[in-house]
């Protein structure tokens, strides 16, 4: 950079010197009533040079100065040998002894002032044409012309010089800057043809200029003043909209950076955050050279010479000639010319330091006006970081949670949307977990809310280390938690890693003297297998956790058939409520066959579905379906009345046989249960022994005092009552005690393993010991091979039921089949 500066300045040099040679020095003087001494005019030229204003523009920076006066006089009153003289060695004088240039800004001053004189000599000659010349507006002219081609080639060299050294000129700003330079050419060249005028009528007017210069050069230096108040303000508003513009605080101090080095016109801006808390570093952020994006570094605190500086809380300039020692340690620590330091403060309490750094351009130094300046800026940046701190605060308030810091159903929302909108196919599943947690309720209650936020809080901490840092984890509310992996393999990896978080959380939580045991059900559901939108996903998760709480693992997959939601369950949700309206349910009959003799003694009803569609419905699908959704007790009254109706028709074919009925929870809580089934009765023609109603030992405790109370009515009436699933469910002996019931069913999972297992050997075994004892018959359901047969036989069973005996059929098969079984035939099975 510097060979390309001093290359232009040779360039410069070189055309001056062509231009003298070839017609600079031809040029004679003229004739005029005095002539003024080189001496003179290089005075005049030294104080014009310290009465430049510097006109500014961001980061760069054009001199306009009184030069064009002492000019008009050499042209009018001096050789061009002595004008060249006088303005350089005038202007060395001061550019050496006063600003202290480099020798490349020296060189460059100097080249292109002897260009802009060597113009100036040429324009003014051709226009005067001859050494003889009048006072008058042909000479007026003459020196006006020249005035305003040096300040041209001035400004051009000026902005030539500045293009080589930043690679930008801004052209709005040149042509503002060329118009105050032509400007100001003008009237000094009318200023320096009233000097002539003076000098040439009477050379003693020459004390009356002096005055006049005196006040010229202080209104001037007024002016330039003035002009930079206004513009500093201009800056300042510039920068407080930049600022506040800003988004996070990460941008807001690049700008701040980015506008005080333009402001102050310096080459360094410098800003160092100081630590919030113990064990943190200092943070800076630098901005130097031609880069345009700070640079980070860590240092454990702030340099001695730097907290020193700024312990008083108030801004520090420290100019190049300065002579405070604290000012000149810090410059030397950070190797600088000259600064402006500046302590940010919130509430009396530092958060961090503002500085600027190496002036740039033609002003030799920081001022005490661009410390004012500097003061203002780094109120604006105290007050921005604290706003821009309270609205990251906020934005983070409205995207956690509170009490445990994770992200919160809202950042979950958007995370999941986010990773959704890029996922590609080749990607990765992305799983989505839901995990709620069991007993929570349980704790939180019985030993307070306090130990239940200490419980979440272990939970959240838990779940974070259980996980790789890209997997987000998330509180949704209350015990509820949420995962998103982004790299899952597929539904089988997330289950593994659900199960895994599910062991980890069941470990027991110390608190005081006690250990609380937790568990959790997640539900999983992965994208794009499961949905590709971040509702349909989460409502998936939410249907797998809800089915899990019925499985031993706990954790739980998404599937169709677990989903009420789902396209075909919601079909199927239309189709049987018409199916139920219409007649196009069927009840099938399953024989119950008394062991000790064979004799068919009743059958169960079990309703089907025949869809027209779909086919058969199994019965684990849509029974569910339809307690769920309201449909539970037509479909009981649909079965109760079919099995009745054919009920009173075998007993009319001579076979005496008992129906039972499934009774669900729902149907059990109905307050008109009683006299629906004694209507039912009474319109079959049925007598009430022949109809049995099976129950769940689950559907008699979900409200144990109302179910005994109907179940009372029930019995009165002289139905038969039985406790269907019997091992599966509460078991409640003393409840079994005091349920008005003849019979109890042995859950067919106990059956079906007896042969294989001898805990569910023992398990039926003590039923039915149990049920001898109390008096009531017992029914083994599952009775498929003729080993589980003998066994049960052995063991003292009453009544068997399965497919060794016979599936469940239509009525009319049924009916064909009583009519050739024989009490030998069930009696031998």
């Amino acid at each position: 950079m510097s060979a390309r500066v001093l290359a232009l300045s040779g360039l410069l040099a070189g055309s001056a010197g062509a231009l003298y040679l070839l017609s600079v020095r031809h040029f004679a003087s003229l004739h005029t009533p005095i002539s003024l001494p080189w001496l003179v005019l290089a005075a005049g030229y030294a104080v014009s040079e310290l009465s430049v204003v510097h006109v500014e523009f961001r980061r760069d920076a054009h001199s306009v100065s009184l030069n064009e006066i002492p000019l008009v006089l050499a042209l009018v009153f001096a050789t061009p040998s002595h004008l060249l003289l006088a303005h350089l060695i005038g202007a060395s004088a001061v550019l050496v002894l006063h600003r202290r240039q480099a020798y490349l800004k020296l060189a460059f001053n100097l080249a292109h002032f002897a260009l802009e004189d060597c113009v100036a000599i040429i324009v003014f000659h051709t226009l005067v044409r001859g050494d003889v010349a009048a006072l008058g507006p042909a000479l007026w002219i003459a020196a006006m012309a020249a005035c305003v081609a040096a300040a041209s080639v001035s400004v051009v060299a000026v902005s030539v010089v500045i293009w080589v050294h930043q690679n930008r000129v801004n052209v709005g700003q040149l042509r503002a800057v060329l118009g105050v330079a032509l400007v100001g050419a003008v009237f000094n060249a009318c200023v320096g043809l009233d000097a002539v005028t003076v000098l040439w009528v009477d050379v003693r007017g020459g004390l009356l200029l002096i005055v006049i210069g005196t006040i010229l050069c202080l209104a001037y230096r007024e002016y330039a003043a003035l002009r930079q108040r206004h513009a500093g303000l201009e800056l300042l508003y510039q920068f407080t909209e930049a600022v506040q513009g800003s988004g996070d605080p990460e941008h807001i101090v690049s700008d701040v950076l980015t506008q005080a080095r333009e402001m102050l016109r310096a080459e360094i801006a410098e800003l160092a955050l100081l630590p919030s808390a113990d064990g943190d570093q200092v943070h800076w952020l630098t901005l130097a050279g031609d880069a345009n994006v700070p640079v980070h570094s860590r240092e454990p605190t702030l340099h001695p010479s730097l907290a020193n500086l700024v312990a008083p809380g108030r801004p520090i300039v420290g100019p190049k000639a300065g002579r405070d020692a604290l000012v000149r340690a810090h410059l030397t620590q950070r190797g600088q010319r000259d600064c402006i330091v500046a302590p940010l403060l919130s509430d009396g309490t530092m958060i961090g330091v503002l500085s600027v750094a190496n002036r740039l351009g033609d002003v030799s130094t920081f001022d005490q006006q661009d410390g004012r300046l500097f003061e203002t800026i780094a109120a604006h940046t105290s007050v921005t970081l604290q706003n821009a701190t309270l609205v990251d605060r906020l934005r983070h308030d409205a995207l956690h949670d509170n009490l445990t810091g994770l992200p919160n159903r809202v950042f979950f929302q958007q995370r999941l949307a986010d990773l959704l909108a890029r996922q590609r196919p080749s990607d990765s599943q992305i799983a989505v977990m839901l995990i709620d947690l069991d007993r929570f309720k349980e704790i939180n209650d019985t030993l307070g809310h306090a130990t239940g936020d200490l419980l979440l809080q272990e939970v959240a901490e838990r779940l974070r280390r259980g996980v790789a840092p890209e997997v987000t984890v998330a509180r949704l509310g209350g015990d509820e938690f949420a995962l998103l992996d982004p790299s899952r393999s597929g539904p089988q990896d997330a289950i593994t890693m659900a199960a895994n978080l599910r062991a980890t959380l069941q470990r027991p939580f110390a608190y005081q003297d006690l250990q609380l045991e937790v568990s959790a059900t997640i539900g999983v559901a992965t994208a794009p297998l499961h949905g590709r939108d971040p509702s349909t996903l989460l409502r998936r998760a939410d249907v797998a956790m809800y089915a899990a709480k019925n499985t031993a693992a706990g954790v739980a997959v998404y599937g169709e058939d677990l989903d009420d939601h789902s396209p075909r369950k919601l079909a199927l949700v239309s189709d049987l409520r018409s199916a139920i309206e219409h007649d196009g349910l069927e009840v099938h009959y399953q024989p119950k066959v008394e062991m000790a003799t064979g004799r068919v003694i009743g059958v169960e009803a079990l309703v089907r579905w025949p869809h027209p569609g779909a086919g058969m419905v199994p019965p684990d699908e849509f029974v569910p379906l339809a307690e769920r959704i309201g449909l539970i007790g037509p479909m009981t009254d649909f079965v109760l009345r079919t099995a009745l109706a054919q009920s009173r028709r075998w007993e009319q074919a001579g076979h005496q046989l008992s129906v039972a009925v499934n009774l669900s929870a729902r149907s059990l809580l109905d307050p008109n249960l009683v006299d629906d089934i004694a209507r039912a009765l009474n319109r079959a023609n049925v007598d009430a022994s022949n109809l049995l109603l099976e129950i769940t030992e689950t559907s008699v405790m979900s409200d144990a005092e109302y179910a005994l109370g109907v179940l009372d009515r029930l019995a009165n009436m002289g139905l038969t009552l039985a406790i269907d699933d019997f091992g599966t469910g509460y078991s409640s002996l003393s409840y079994l005690k005091r349920l008005p019931v003849d019979e109890i069913k042995i859950d067919k999972s106990f059956i079906l393993n007896m042969q294989h297992d001898d805990n569910d050997a023992v398990i039926v075994r003590s039923i039915i010991d149990l049920a001898r004892n109390l008096r009531l018959r017992v029914v083994a359901e599952g009775v498929e091979t003729p080993e589980i047969w003998n066994g049960l036989r052995a063991m003292g069973c009453d009544i068997a039921q399965g497919y060794l005996i016979s599936r469940a059929l239509p009525a009319a098969s049924l009916t064909s089949w009583l009519e050739t079984v024989t009490t030998t035939s069930t009696a031998g099975v």
